[in-house]
């Protein structure tokens, strides 16, 4: 019984569980799979094509993903010549911590005062007053800021690792991938900014308890937040920096094997936590439900976020680098505006 009241106290602990078991590397991994999975059926569908089909023809071909990343994983990885080993095999790993680290501070649920499996058998060393995140292991009453803080360095990543390769193509990509971020990070921000006046808080859990979802609140910053997430995680139609038909692959050109994998599953792992902010200032997170099943009902919703962005690549072209920046500075940028006269009137309004 010692035995088994140990093995939940590590598993169930939220220092452990969020990063380790929901939301974190173990579900992003499956996520991940599922993702791609979705992704690749999507496109076949609308194309008239079978897609991912050969391995598990009964599960839909869902084992093809897995045999795909084993091919990756076992593959042999090139190092080119005249990089330095060291720093082409690191920032790979750089990229996905990047874009992984922001889960460690995204509230997911809360704790209710009595009932929960935390605080039946946790409530003699977690406080579920300190903290309001029931499945986060870091977690501050600026946690809106932090997340777009840790998030921003996931581009300069992207960078490092295209200047690691020497690859003219790879260089080209960074070069896209600064443009871009530059345009979207600005977007995040004010958009996250003009939630902040709305609801007086920068705590996203204090957002989600108000019951009130921000899309109702406040749509022209969810619509400007939603795009920037599209931009910021590269998908269609702004996988400009990996566009393959001009630079093989952008900043990845070089990688092979399991380092490839990762320098491709950073953009769906930032995707996946751009969806989880999404559902927790825009809707509603987990309300009206607590601990476990609000956990899920928050992650199921930030689930069809991705779907949705990832089904985007059946049905848009690339567009331009050009093109996406004047969409970003012309007509996304004083949307964001609006969106911050929006939440001060709003938020005045509900002061009062």
């Amino acid at each position: 019984m010692n035995l088994l009241f140990d093995l939940r106290y590590y598993i169930f602990y939220p220092s452990f569980f969020a990063p380790i078991i929901l939301p974190g590397l173990i579900f992003t991994g499956i996520l991940l799979l599922t993702t791609i999975w979705f992704e690749r059926k999507a496109a076949a569908r609308v194309q008239m094509r079978i897609g991912p089909y050969y391995a598990s023809k009964r599960l839909g071909g869902y084992l093809q993903l897995v045999a795909d990343a084993l091919k990756f994983v076992f593959s042999e990885v090139i190092v080119p010549e005249g990089v330095n080993p060291t720093l082409f095999a690191l920032t790979p790993v750089l990229v996905v911590a990047m874009s992984f680290l922001p889960l460690s501070v995204i509230p997911v649920s809360v704790i209710p005062p009595s009932g929960s499996i935390f605080s039946i058998y946790f409530k003699d060393f977690y406080d579920p007053n300190v903290g309001m995140g029931v499945l986060t292991g870091l977690f501050t009453q600026y946690n809106m800021l932090l997340i777009l803080a840790i998030e921003s360095i996931y581009p300069a990543m992207i960078i490092l690792m295209a200047w690691s390769t020497n690859n003219r193509f790879a260089i080209v990509g960074a070069v896209r991938e600064s443009y871009l971020s530059v345009s979207y990070d600005v977007l995040l921000l004010l958009s996250t900014v003009s939630m902040a006046f709305e609801y007086h808080t920068l705590d996203l859990a204090k957002i989600v308890q108000s019951g009130i979802p921000g899309i109702f609140a406040n749509p022209l910053a969810a619509i400007a937040f939603f795009i920037a997430m599209i931009i910021g995680s590269a998908r269609f139609p702004f996988d400009i920096a990996e566009a393959d038909t001009e630079l093989v692959l952008g900043p990845a050109t070089e990688y092979s094997g399991l380092l490839f994998v990762l320098t491709m599953a950073g953009s769906y792992v930032g995707n996946f936590v751009y969806a989880l902010v999404f559902t927790d200032m825009f809707l509603a997170g987990w309300y009206p439900l607590s601990g476990f099943p609000g956990a899920l009902l928050t992650v199921i919703k930030a689930s069809i976020l991705v779907f949705f962005s990832v089904f985007l690549r059946s049905v848009y072209g690339r567009y331009r680098l050009d093109q996406a920046l004047r969409g970003s500075w012309k007509y996304l940028f004083p949307l964001t505006v609006a969106s911050l006269f929006l939440g001060l009137v709003v938020g005045y309004i509900w002061i009062q």
